[in-house]
């Protein structure tokens, strides 16, 4: 009897180790959250089963953190314990301070070395208790065979609190991670063209979107004017603001190249309206169609960009004279929207900070049934807008005119759209057999009346590309950035998702849809009600241990008495 009672307890303290071994080595999560915060996409994983090395990450965010941002880096922490827990052991990362333990003059050479990779701190400002700031870094740099990329995991939005900015920014973690591992997965960068041959926009005009796109794709220019065909080389084709007319061989060599599966970002405007247009004696302009040639096409494609402009309540400023001595003052106009009503359910525009446009139309979405197109709004105006048609008059005197409910009542208007599917050709039907049949005999060319499965997105503004350019430093403005205003718009992030999400084939970019719901403390509450909370926390504890044994000793000597 003895004996069976130790065997009962070996037996148990077996189970006991076998518990902890099998609990150490292997990792269980169950994900609760009615986001699915913690579980991977699909898409990131299959990525993750074509790693077959070391991939290290070091995260530059820690140090005395503000609440927030410990908070950041806690949730950076888990997804990459997310990653490890799905790659094993090819995966290493460490959190470190690039600051710390150093001088003046060594953080000042570490400053520079780190914006030589593109890697900018944030300063945090605190004027709680006095003013001080703080430089910080929520960047990682993400290392796979000898190929490093810096990733910005911080998330910087106009007119959004930190704690909205820190909670889409926890939202995007997993698709900012996985898209950079991505890139180095790659074993050639894909390619990206401006077309040129109509007037599109120079290359001076969309440096800085260039530049930015450079570090993942190869950049180049290709004049459809001078060749038979657009190759299928080319990744994903950017029509940026052309000013000129298409001719029909033209438009059938872009038709062509879109029906063998090729893709491309439109930025596209039917009217000629410019700002510079307003200096001039009479203070106005009338806004001329350019002539293009390209509605049908578009058309076809399931996308209709109107000859008109729209008017926004919610919009910014430009600056006029208002003197005799030629002073300027800013006034808001109405024709540079500021738009920030986004489809937060797409991943080009999710968690997209607000974007500037100038001289914008508007876009009708056409239904085909016949067609296999799905078609996604992705950007749209305020509610409080007015829509004009030709002949337009655009005048430097409407900044003096109010808007008002009367006059701006168009509704919402559709500035971007996202479509995918299978396109039907517009040239269907139209060419005569012996002009196909000479197409065919061309080599790598064939005429195709529906296009295989692809993807385009067309917003009716060329200028959303086009960044400020100084003539007296010969550098150009970062894209997105507003001279008169000296504010940053989103113009660059949104060009940026597009390409992504028009080359993105593993899917990799679906992961920018989740959300992150956070519950927020209320800060205000916090400073005013600190005091009684720490006491409460720190005073019930011991009130509760004084009650238990003042009672246990009564209770005892009671029944002992």
């Amino acid at each position: 009897m003895k004996n069976k009672k130790w065997l009962q307890y070996l037996l148990l303290i077996a189970i006991l180790i076998l518990i902890n071994v099998v609990a150490y080595n292997v990792s269980i999560r169950w994900d609760l959250t009615s986001e699915q915060r913690f579980t991977l996409s699909e898409s990131t994983e299959d990525m993750f089963n074509k790693i077959d090395d070391i991939v290290f990450i070091e995260v530059l965010l820690e140090g005395d953190l503000p609440p927030g941002f410990r908070r950041f880096q806690q949730e950076t922490i888990i997804k990459l314990d997310a990653f490890r827990d799905e790659i094993g052991g090819d995966l290493e990362y460490r959190v470190v301070d690039p600051l710390a333990d150093s001088t003046p003059e060594e953080k000042k050479e570490i400053v520079n070395q780190l914006a030589k990779q593109g890697i900018v701190p944030t300063n945090l400002i605190d004027n709680r208790d006095g003013y001080s700031e703080k430089l910080i870094y929520p960047w990682a740099i993400i290392t796979y065979k000898g190929r490093s990329i810096p990733v910005e995991l911080l998330q910087k939005q106009l007119n959004k609190s930190r704690d909205e900015a820190l909670d889409n920014s926890i939202a995007l973690l997993e698709y900012n991670l996985a898209n950079a591992m991505q890139k180095l997965l790659r074993k050639g960068k894909p390619t990206i063209a401006f077309l040129e041959g109509h007037g599109e926009l120079p290359e001076n005009a969309v440096n800085d979107i260039g530049y930015e796109l450079s570090r993942y794709y190869v950049m180049e220019r290709f004049d459809v004017t001078d060749n038979l065909y657009i190759p299928p080389r080319i990744d994903v084709l950017i029509v940026a603001k052309p000013t000129q007319k298409f001719e029909d061989a033209h438009r059938f060599k872009i038709d062509q190249y879109i029906m063998n599966g090729g893709k491309v970002l439109w930025l596209y405007e039917n009217l000629r309206a410019e700002l510079d247009s307003l200096n001039n004696e009479s203070g106005s302009f009338i806004a001329l169609d350019y002539g293009l040639g390209l509605e049908d096409q578009l058309f076809k494609y399931g996308a209709r960009v109107n000859f008109d402009l729209v008017q926004d309540v919610q919009c910014t400023k430009i600056p006029l004279t208002v003197s005799r001595d030629r002073q300027l003052q800013l006034f808001d106009w109405t024709y540079f929207p500021v738009v920030n009503k986004n489809n937060n359910a797409h991943p080009v525009t999710k968690n997209l900070d607000a974007v500037l446009f100038r001289f914008a139309g508007t876009i009708d979405t056409i239904p085909n049934r016949k067609a296999k197109i799905k078609k996604t709004v992705l950007l749209s105006t305020s509610d409080y807008t007015q829509v004009i048609g030709p002949p337009i008059k655009v005048e430097a005197a409407q900044v003096k005119q109010k808007p008002s409910k009367a006059t701006f009542n168009s509704g919402e208007k559709i500035l971007a759209v996202a479509l995918e599917g299978e396109f039907p050709s517009p040239f269907k039907n139209i060419l005569s057999p012996s002009t196909i049949e000479m197409i065919d005999t061309i080599e790598g060319v064939s005429f195709k009346e529906v296009s295989e499965p692809t993807k385009m997105v067309v917003i009716a503004d060329g200028d959303v590309i086009s960044n400020d350019y100084d003539r007296n430093t010969g550098r150009p403005a970062p894209l997105g950035y507003y001279k008169f205003t000296k504010e940053t718009f989103a113009n660059r992030e949104l060009i940026l998702n597009a390409v992504e999400w028009l080359n993105d084939e593993n899917g990799i970019i679906e992961a920018r849809s989740k959300d992150h719901k956070s519950r927020l403390l209320d800060e205000q509450r916090i400073q005013e009600e600190s005091t009684f909370w720490q006491l409460l926390n720190i005073v019930i504890p011991v009130l509760l241990i004084l009650i238990f044994g003042i009672a246990y000793t009564f209770i005892r000597r009671r029944r002992y008495q």
